[in-house]
């Protein structure tokens, strides 16, 4: 076993592994292929993307003050479901339109202070998002519209301090909230393959009471993954 032969074992060793190195290089992009291919946006085609995520919701902090001190009421971010789907149509090959139908559990949680406990609201919405959508490549796109919106449900939960000292529950139906909203969806989205995963900032333009006085409005992040089905 001489220096020629350890150079040869070398040599062959090294193109083996060059080799199959090559042979993974093919496998993965032809497994890839599938995937470039669903990417492309065919100019007037139509997909459907059912959806489901999860809403971090608050409502704005309102102009009112609690307790002897003046305590300023102030609200946090719940976390909530959102489903549905969305449908699209391909306007040109950056540009599209779609409208879509949302469940979407919003509301918020009221921080603690000398009057209220472990307080929150809770509204259940049906959404419907109109977006404008600018692909900035074939998968990635930018996300902007408006989105009607209606409260199928408006619920309170209070546990607030009475005029004995004790704390009192309350936890039913609301009406204080209106049942209309209105708000800007403002998102990226990243699609892979047929799967898509989308990140929007929901900006409640309207105000969410039927109290003038008081104004509060949706804050929503939402973060969901759907999937699209060519129609």
């Amino acid at each position: 076993y001489n220096k020629s032969s350890r150079v040869s074992v070398y040599i062959y060793g090294y193109n083996l592994k060059k080799n199959i190195m090559k042979r993974n290089v093919i496998i993965l992009a032809m497994l890839a292929m599938p995937l470039i291919g669903n990417a492309q946006r065919e100019v007037g085609s139509w997909t459907l993307t059912p959806k489901v995520g999860i809403n971090i919701a608050k409502l704005t902090d309102p102009d009112i003050y609690v307790g002897i001190d003046g305590e300023k009421m102030e609200y946090t971010s719940k976390a909530g479901l959102v489903a549905g789907a969305e449908l699209e149509y391909q306007l040109r090959e950056r540009f599209s339109l779609s409208g879509g139908l949302l469940y979407s559990n919003q509301g918020t949680k009221m921080k603690d202070n000398s009057q209220f406990h472990n307080s929150s609201s809770t509204l259940h919405y049906l959404n419907i998002p109109l977006t404008a959508n600018f692909y900035i490549t074939p998968d990635f796109a930018f996300h902007l519209g408006l989105q009607p919106g209606f409260a199928l449900k408006k619920h309170i939960h209070e546990e607030m301090l009475d005029e004995h000292g004790n704390w009192t529950v309350t936890s039913s139906d609301d009406t204080w909230f209106k049942t209309f909203d209105l708000s800007i969806p403002i998102g990226l989205s990243y699609t892979i393959g047929a799967i898509r995963i989308d990140a929007r900032y929901n900006l409640g333009l309207t105000n969410a009471t039927k109290i003038d006085a008081v104004k509060i409005h949706n804050r929503v992040v939402q973060l969901t993954v759907g999937y699209r089905f060519e129609l």
